[in-house]
């Protein structure tokens, strides 16, 4: 049996667009990619991270009232890491709709971080391990 650990972020957004904004890869990257100016994305860039590999990020927006199991429920091996996140979140007490869900490898983000501004709100809830 193999583990992996994932650093999960949920957050609030104003719209689906500006969230798919913030996480997609920037097609200009490799075109200035021997840059320091220029990052892989705009969550690259809140997480201080140049680059990273794309292939190992996970990423959704779902803005209906559902509750967590019922929006987090179709992503990668959501069984295995899903109550706990819950749970993560449920002790946090955070203080908005979530409506949005990224995670990545551990080790990708050298230094996860939340980041708030007045356009959005996203929280880091640290690394969840799990067997698959």
């Amino acid at each position: 049996m193999n583990t992996e650990v994932l650093d999960f972020w949920v957050g609030n957004f104003n719209n689906e667009d500006d969230f798919y904004n913030f996480v997609e890869e920037d097609e200009n990257f490799y075109l200035e990619e021997d840059s320091d100016d220029v990052f892989v994305s705009k969550f690259a860039e809140s997480q201080s991270t140049i680059w990273f590999d794309q292939d190992l990020i996970e990423y959704g927006f779902d803005d209906s009232h559902m509750g967590l199991f019922e929006k987090f429920a179709d992503f990668s091996f959501a069984e295995d890491w899903l109550p706990v996140l819950v749970q993560r979140i449920n002790e946090m007490n955070l203080k908005f709709d979530i409506n949005s869900l990224l995670f990545v490898s551990q080790g990708q983000i050298p230094k996860p971080a939340s980041i708030e501004n007045d356009d959005f709100s996203l929280v880091y809830l640290g690394g969840i391990e799990f067997a698959y």
